[in-house]
């Protein structure tokens, strides 16, 4: 009988992740909104390490309390981990997916230097922070790019992005992380 009842759980969680799957084909197919935001890919490997280590040196060599914000944080991993070693610093992450950013706002809970908005991440002010951590998709980087520009107040800010360039920023350094085909390198902007 045990084993009757696992065979329909494992039943029933499988024919609901496949619901889900399906749901969200047909949202990507259905909804031009949908398609111009990217699901949620967690920053993972070396390019997390390099982030991390590079905005923990930011944050260590200031004096003053820094804003840091994760557009597209999705599970809030990058930021978090963040969070919990420099608690006088502010970190916020934007996440415009539901589900995503109640996950982020649930993992994060317990952090109180640390906030998530559940918004687009193309209506947030990007002028009011110091260091922004981004993994985005390659095809909202131009679009990103003309909005950091636009937001950009007279303070200096550093943008750090995995794996994609912003085209119509300065690059000031390329941080080449191996020969992966698709997400590789770290690129830092200064403005």
């Amino acid at each position: 009988m045990f084993v009757f009842y696992l065979l329909l759980s494992v039943y029933i969680v499988c024919f609901v992740l496949l619901g889900w799957i399906w749901y969200l084909i047909i949202k990507l197919y259905t909804n031009k909104h949908f398609r111009e935001c990217p699901p949620c890919v967690p920053s993972c490997g070396k390019e997390k390490k390099i982030m991390i280590d590079y905005v923990s040196e930011l944050l260590n060599k200031s004096s003053k309390s820094l804003i840091v914000v994760d557009p597209g944080c999705g599970w809030g991993g990058l930021i978090s981990e963040l969070a919990k070693n420099f608690p006088k610093h502010t970190f916020i992450g934007i996440e415009w997916g539901a589900f995503t950013s109640k996950i982020a706002k649930f993992r994060t809970r317990k952090l109180k230097n640390i906030q998530i908005i559940k918004q687009d991440f193309f209506e947030y002010d990007f002028g009011k922070c110091d260091i922004i951590v981004c993994f985005l998709m390659d095809s909202l980087m131009e679009k990103f790019g003309e909005k950091i520009l636009n937001d950009h107040k007279k303070k200096t800010q550093t943008i750090i992005s995995n794996s994609f360039r912003i085209p119509n920023l300065p690059l000031a350094e390329e941080i080449k992380t191996g020969k992966r085909s698709f997400f590789k390198n770290v690129y830092i902007y200064k403005l």
